[in-house]
């Protein structure tokens, strides 16, 4: 199946399904239908990290489908990196109203437009039968149930309460290390935050950098890691809007953008924290055992690679380039990183590590899909496309992300992450809680704190004003009100002061 869709399976998918001979006997009736989509990682043709043969999966299964649908024709687009996660491209395509159907890009950089219809929820078809899922598979009763991990998926919910996005697979990160130097020079793998930041003054000792790291690590997972470290233990005060049990069984807690900004606002995420300002504090403590220049992202892999560094943290996308690039003459692993403990800050407690990972390629269906009247087919399309036999046989094809499809397994290789993706969600996704204006100004505040420009004390004093100020802009934007003694914003702080 990895190797390919063969004819017996595309006839057995056939004769099993009966959505797929009733929606085909329909081809033709309404015209041509052209479906576009931007698949993330999944572009045909593509060789993901210039490795490997390329992909040609996903447009197998989309030549399938088009024999089922005589009038449908489905396109493939590439979108940048940057533009998968901050989504500026798609924004300016959708006020032209030419983007696409469907594009692969995470769920929130769409909750930040999601007040200005560009967005289609997707609640009440994931509600309904997947009308390729036979009576009694999994998918059957609710779309939901075809995913491995329903929770996770419902869990994308936006702001407004609305899901915008499918989860088709997941990742999860880890810190890839160089087993053959940390054998080399007796060094075992670190179980304690004390015991990591030594192993990396031992390796600077021998000449190493001991961590590759970049700009990106610090503004995003490290940020996110540090925060629940330091903020989990009091989560039963912050976390008052709960989810559904399914929900909360996945997130144990977690911070959506109405109970970020009332922490805020009540000071508990301060200048003057003690807990914010020590997760800061290990952070630029962590800092200096990265590369000097950590503006340059594709220097951290280059530099494990070459064996400079014998640790780098990357997202289970990075074994791809590790099992099939031929230069790679030695023996490595994954670890996750280890718990803060009292040892090394005043405020650890050794809370279990979090991930900062989950969902992988989210798939969005643009407003322009209705204006075109491509709506009901993309759905169906996508509804197609995340069955196990089809999303599984995309995914695995890859070999970079853990199928979302329920009895579909992950590739061997990806094995190292089967129990990290188990471990609690982090508490809080702080790059993409917020409004880009909020995003830019945190970003550059903590290139400037972790480049020496700015003090541990300046650094926290502007956190905290571009915090209040997108906490406002969010309590104005969604109206928000907090009621009762314990969910109470002071008017003066709510409403900005004098």
């Amino acid at each position: 199946m990895a190797k390919g869709f063969s004819l017996l399976v595309l006839i057995g998918l056939w004769m099993h399904f009966p959505g797929l001979q009733r929606l085909e006997a329909q081809g033709g009736e309404s015209g041509t239908v052209t479906i576009t989509m931007v698949p993330g990682e999944y572009v045909p043709g593509r060789r993901p990290m210039g490795v490997g043969d390329p992909l040609t999966g996903l447009e197998r299964v989309a030549r399938e489908y088009e024999r089922l649908h005589p009038q449908v024709r489905i396109q493939f687009r590439a979108m940048g990196g940057a533009d998968l996660v901050e989504g500026e491209y798609i924004r300016t395509q959708i006020m032209g109203g030419i983007a696409p159907d469907i594009v692969g890009m995470n769920a929130e950089a769409v909750y930040a437009d999601i007040d200005k219809g560009w967005w289609i929820p997707l609640n009440d078809f994931f509600d309904q039968p997947n009308p390729y899922s036979a009576p009694g598979e999994q998918g059957s009763d609710q779309w939901w149930n075809a995913f491995a991990s329903p929770a996770l998926t419902k869990a994308r919910s936006a702001p407004d309460g609305r899901l915008y996005s499918l989860v088709f697979d997941l990742v999860e990160t880890g810190i890839f290390y160089n087993r053959t130097l940390f054998r080399k020079y007796n060094l075992e793998v670190p179980r304690t935050w004390s015991e990591f930041l030594a192993v990396q003054k031992a390796f600077r000792q021998r000449g190493y950098v001991p961590f590759s790291a970049s700009i990106q690590q610090g503004i995003d997972w490290a940020q996110d890691y540090l925060f629940d470290q330091m903020y989990f233990p009091i989560m039963d005060e912050l976390d008052r809007v709960k989810g559904t049990p399914e929900e909360e069984e996945y997130m144990q807690g977690y911070l959506g953008a109405k109970e970020l900004a009332w922490a805020i606002l009540q000071g508990h995420i301060a200048f003057d924290s003690p807990r914010y300002r020590e997760m800061w504090r290990l952070m630029k403590e962590w800092r200096h055992y990265w590369p000097r220049d950590i503006n340059q992202m594709n220097d951290q892999a280059r530099m494990f690679l070459l064996q400079q560094s014998p640790m780098v943290w990357q997202a289970s996308i990075f074994v791809r380039r590790l099992i099939y690039d031929d230069l790679v003459d030695f023996e490595w692993g994954v670890f996750y990183l280890p718990s803060v403990t009292s040892a090394c800050s005043p405020m650890g407690e050794g809370v279990d590590p979090s991930v900062v990972g989950g969902a992988g390629i989210q798939y969005s269906v643009t407003v322009d899909a209705e204006r075109r009247g491509n709506l009901e087919q993309v759905i169906d399309f996508l509804a197609f496309l995340s069955q196990p036999e089809t999303g599984g046989m995309v995914v695995n094809e890859a070999g970079m992300y853990i199928p979302n499809f329920a009895g579909v397994e992950m590739k061997d290789f990806l094995e190292p992450f089967s129990e990290i993706i188990r471990y609690r969600y982090t508490s809080t996704k702080w790059i993409f809680t917020f409004d880009t204006r909020f995003n830019d100004t945190n970003r550059r505040l903590i290139e400037l704190y972790l480049g020496d420009t700015l003090s541990l004390d300046e650094f926290m004093i502007r956190m905290d004003q571009n915090n209040r100020e997108a906490a406002l802009r969010y309590v104005e934007r969604f109206g928000w009100t907090y009621e009762g003694a314990e969910w109470q914003v002071p008017r003066e702080i709510a409403h900005g002061g004098d």
